[in-house]
């Protein structure tokens, strides 16, 4: 769509965001300067109106925007903006990220976040299986079972006591814990040489072998679903607005599919995946009914492995969103790319 017809859907879309009121033609004419009559402004929204972007809530009211015309408003302000061209370069920090700081700092985010947009703010932390390890140990507990450590790219430590039906002399362990260093260093655990994937070359002996049962139950593990979500009074404030029972019911509904967190994840990946290393703005969706009256803005950090975003109602406040989801990435990027190359060094 362009031309007058796209320029006054953007008004009435823009002036509800700011009004939470039905927009009418004089309202359009007052506020924007038009040169169009009035007459010519209401047979503009009429149009608009069957094509499915206004509705009237009543005869004689103005109109209010759907679920299409505030997605076409947000993906117009995604071009003027020019956010799809990839996050903006952020310096990195100086401070380094110490160990066992990164939940405070994905709260810190989405609290950032939702005090910014006065939505609710999230945050998805990269999943531990698609990082590197910058370092791992692996130390013989009891016969037939072995403690692996390992530190990921970003600082993060796990540890997991894991069955093996060899029992290895200490030099082979060594070896073993060398082969898994390699390869760990070099590729994720989403990479692991297991299934499909030929076993690489020099991996037949014993201690490679132990390497290859150990990695197994390493990438075996269940997907990690960290979210971090703040700012629930700003949501339901703005969800008020219709009503405070249709409020109360949303954010309940809302709530248990964020507990789960698996679907709304998902769902926040495959955006990402979609849009490549670009911003991306969702408005309403079918496959997950709680979120059908909602929007949702999301902005990929660290490469597109993590993603920093704004959840908030149809009428939220799009660029104010945009903006801050966009920063946000940015600034979380910056300080754990800085963490990871001083992890590196």
């Amino acid at each position: 769509m362009r031309g007058r017809r796209a320029r006054l859907l953007i008004e009435v879309v823009d002036r509800y965001i700011r009004t939470r009121q039905p927009v009418s033609s004089r309202e359009l004419v007052t506020e924007y300067r038009h040169r169009f009559s009035p007459a010519t402004i209401r047979n503009e929204l009429l149009a608009l109106e069957g094509e499915g972007y206004l509705v009237k809530p009543y005869p004689s009211a103005g109109r209010v925007p759907t679920a299409q015309g505030f997605k076409f408003f947000a993906e117009w302000l995604l071009d003027l903006a020019k956010l799809g061209e990839g996050p903006s370069s952020v310096p990195a920090e100086r401070h380094e990220v110490e160990l066992g700081m990164l939940p405070d700092l994905f709260r810190s985010a989405a609290t950032l976040l939702a005090a910014m947009t006065r939505e609710l703010g999230f945050v998805i932390p990269p999943p531990r299986e698609h990082m590197r390890t910058s370092s791992l140990f692996v130390r013989r507990v009891r016969p037939g079972a072995v403690l692996a450590v390992t530190v990921s790219e970003l600082g993060t430590v796990e540890s997991r006591l894991l069955p093996l039906d060899l029992d290895l002399a200490p030099e082979e362990l060594a070896e073993a814990e060398g082969f898994l260093s390699r390869w760990l260093q070099e590729h994720t655990l989403a990479e692991s040489p297991l299934g499909a994937r030929p076993v690489p070359e020099g991996w037949h002996s014993r201690a490679a072998v132990a390497a290859l049962a150990i990695l197994r139950q390493l990438a075996e593990r269940e997907p990690d679903h960290g979210l971090y979500v703040e700012g629930w009074p700003h949501l339901l404030a703005e969800l008020a607005v219709r009503s405070p029972e249709w409020a109360l019911d949303r954010g309940q509904a809302l709530l248990r599919v964020l507990e789960e967190g698996t679907a709304f994840v998902d769902l926040v990946r495959a955006l990402g995946k979609d849009r490549g290393q670009e911003i991306a703005v969702h408005v309403g969706d079918g496959s997950i009914p709680e979120l059908a009256d909602l929007s949702l803005v999301s902005a990929p950090y660290l490469g597109g492995s993590g993603v920093a975003g704004v959840l908030g109602p149809l009428w939220m406040d799009y660029a104010r969103a945009l903006s801050a989801a966009r920063y946000v990435a940015g600034r979380l990027g910056a300080l754990l790319a800085a963490g990871s190359t001083k992890e590196e060094g």
